[in-house]
């Protein structure tokens, strides 16, 4: 079962309109307090890295139009089923990732089916995204069967909030579905995930 890893570049439209009507659940958090802009933002730093935005206590926090979104390969064994999600930094310049990205599956219309995803896992250091760079969370759920809990519809797309960002991102899927009540996220990591 191998998942659709075409990328889905941040463009205008319905992703970035449907950002102001989603649930509060379904953004991200991360340690900072403010809702984020493409400006640098100071905040404490989570990291050793050498970067100089992070060595100077300022870190610029990737926007969606700096990302883009990526599926991985799908990893199922033990009952469990495990989709990568890969943020990578399209822009000419450094960014930072901290936290759990905001993530729902919708169907063909863009309708979400079910609940937004849940936190799993504690939160990482924050990831500093250098032009070209990547980073991953992971999406968790459980094998059909294994559970009594009926399985959701199989979406069309992923729509994911990444950290500190109030602008979605879409990715169409195949072969995920959310089964057994289970439907968690891991907070970004550096890397691909796969």
């Amino acid at each position: 079962m191998a998942a659709d890893s075409s990328a889905a570049s941040a463009s205008p439209g319905p992703a970035a309109s449907s950002a102001s009507t989603a649930p509060r659940s379904e953004r991200p958090s991360s340690p900072s307090a403010k809702p984020p802009t493409e400006s640098a933002h100071t905040s404490p730093s989570h990291s050793s890295s050498s970067a100089p935005a992070a060595a100077s206590g300022v870190r610029r926090i990737c926007s969606k139009g700096q990302l883009t979104l990526t599926v991985g390969r799908m990893d199922v064994g033990a009952g469990n089923v495990y989709l990568p999600l890969i943020l990578t930094n399209k822009s000419s310049s450094t960014c930072t990732l901290t936290g759990f990205p905001g993530v729902s599956l919708l169907d063909s219309t863009g309708a979400a089916i079910g609940d937004p995803a849940t936190r799993r896992g504690p939160t990482r250091s924050t990831v500093s995204l250098p032009p070209g760079g990547s980073a991953s969370t992971s999406l968790h759920t459980l094998n059909e069967g294994t559970t009594d809990t009926p399985c959701r519809r199989s979406p069309a797309q992923i729509r994911v909030y990444p950290p500190d960002s109030f602008g979605a991102m879409k990715v169409p899927v195949r072969s995920f579905r959310v089964c057994g009540g289970v439907f968690e996220v891991e907070a970004v990591g550096s890397g691909t995930g796969t």
